[in-house]
């Protein structure tokens, strides 16, 4: 045990105290960070109970642990008096929820009578101070030992990935070799359309009043601050001589950065509802017909056809949303989104671009590298004997591809399926796999300076390393939990859907 930094008295320590039930703990002072209210959390799956979740914390995100449940005491409910002690060494760091604070005290060494074995709750106590003559007794705590990240265990949790050979790439729903476009879909009335992803920064909802700017074209219904950077904003209604319509929940930003050979700039198009990411084949594509071609239809740069020809979506160029209209309105756009330019320029690399979900009201993501396309509920053919989180199959164009109820796999409680539930395709060693998720929310981009490494704790306690980062946003308390597609799954699970496919292959 470490002596006071103060030296006051070389024969006691500080210590802060708080209470769990009517038993007073310690913890020696040189750990304590601070001592704050009980906040908001982030839950995260598939950990153990006693970790509440994420907060952030002034820009550093903190795991919440509750200190009864790490103990092996009985829960209890929050009151006023309830706090989260923080406590750090070296780069750990974890904030443990007491009943309540007591305060700082001195503590004698020759006070202090040292417990171990079975006595030990959790080998967290180092030893009890036996006070006012016996009549007052401190529990205290080994703060190293609750701050520790348990290398040994972490280790015996490692996944070693298969590696899949390029025959496995054969059953991938995209051909071998054909070159492909991802699109992120979108409705403007009753038609869908499509911007490829590489054009799209991210795509925000806005509930906001938008400045209006004078002397402006129609389309353009004025400019908004997004993260203290101006953004004019168009609408594709009008920009299609459609009838303009309120905002309203489904309504999207979709904020797109356009590169001209003189300049670049970024521009929010308006649109009603975004649909869903697709990843098609380029020869899939084909050109507007010569004659619905003309001067105002010049930014269509073809017709995707997709469920048998009975879904078209037209995919949209954003350079060319403005070449052949009024000069003066690109001029707008540029000059307004000038500030935003360099920020593009300095920082696309620096930058990684994302697609969230919710599931049970945990924000997750994936990279949308991993994302090969996302749909809507469709059958789902049982496997039997397949584990119990294997919902079974879907025929994606003719490729055979396992689906898994994401809530399922991460242990959440299960509910009834709805009109906002999405398949989230994603590929994994090399093989399309789907999940079930309550709903898609966005494709937005983040910062990698906004992205924090896995805490410890979570990285040693949960079954596998599927968490690779929080992303977290400043001036809230909104994280995401980014997913590593590989590390979703175990390799045995792996395995059990190779050979579902197999067997379904077969048949």
């Amino acid at each position: 045990m470490e002596l006071n930094k103060s030296e006051r008295s070389i024969d006691s320590s500080q210590y802060i105290t708080f209470y769990l039930g009517n038993e007073m703990y310690g913890v020696a002072i040189q750990y304590l960070q601070e001592i704050i209210r009980v906040p908001d959390v982030i839950k995260v799956p598939r950990v153990p109970l006693y970790i509440r979740g994420l907060t952030n914390l002034r820009g550093t995100i903190l795991t919440i642990v509750d200190c009864r449940l790490r103990l092996g005491l009985a829960k209890e409910e929050d009151t006023e008096a309830s706090r989260v002690i923080v406590l750090t060494a070296d780069d750990k760091r974890l904030g443990y929820v007491v009943d309540r604070v007591a305060g700082v005290i001195s503590i004698r060494r020759d006070e202090i009578e040292e417990i171990s074995g079975a006595e030990a709750k959790g080998d967290f106590l180092e030893g009890v101070a036996r006070m006012e003559d016996g009549g007052k007794l401190v529990m205290l705590l080994d703060a190293n030992r609750l701050l520790k990240s348990w290398d040994g265990e972490a280790g015996k949790k490692n996944v070693i990935c298969r590696t899949v050979n390029s025959e496995d790439n054969k059953k991938s729903p995209d051909s071998a070799g054909e070159e492909q476009l991802q699109l992120i879909s979108f409705k403007i009335g009753d038609e869908e359309y499509g911007i490829e992803v590489a054009n799209v920064q991210e795509i925000v909802r806005f509930s906001e009043e938008i400045n209006e700017v004078p002397n402006t074209p129609p389309y353009i219904l004025g400019i908004i601050s997004l993260r203290s950077k101006v953004l004019p904003i168009v609408s594709l209604r009008r920009l299609f001589r459609m009838e303009e319509c309120a905002f309203d929940e489904k309504s999207r930003i979709i904020v797109t950065h356009i590169d001209e050979e003189d300049c670049s700039y970024t521009v929010g198009f308006r649109v009603d509802v975004v649909s869903e990411v697709l990843r098609i084949a380029k020869a899939s594509i084909v050109s507007m017909p010569p004659l619905l071609k003309d001067r105002d239809s010049e930014e269509i740069s073809g017709i995707c056809k997709l469920d048998g020809a009975r879904r078209l979506v037209y995919i949209l160029d954003p350079k060319k949303m403005f070449s052949h209209r009024l000069k003066e309105s690109a001029d707008i756009l540029r000059s307004c989104g000038d500030d935003d330019r360099m920020e593009v320029i300095e920082e696309r690399d620096e930058e990684e671009q994302l697609v969230s979900f919710v599931l049970e009201g945990i924000e997750c993501a994936f990279s949308i590298e991993d994302v090969r396309e996302i749909i809507r509920l469709t059958d789902i053919v049982a496997v039997p004997k397949a584990p119990d989180f294997v919902e079974g199959v879907i025929n994606l164009r003719g490729v055979i591809v396992p689906v898994i109820d994401l809530r399922k796999k991460f242990g959440l409680k299960e509910s009834e399926r709805s009109e906002h539930n999405r398949i989230v395709i994603v590929e994994i060693s090399g093989r399309c796999t789907g999940f079930i998720v309550d709903s898609v929310k966005e494709v937005l981009k983040v910062k990698r300076t906004q992205i924090e490494n896995t805490p410890e704790i979570l990285v040693d306690e949960i079954d596998q390393r599927f968490i690779r980062g929080i992303a977290k946003f400043d001036g809230a308390n909104r994280m995401i939990i980014l997913l590593s597609a590989e590390e979703v799954l175990s390799w045995k699970e792996k395995e059990e859907l190779m050979e579902i496919n197999e067997e379904k292959l077969g048949e």
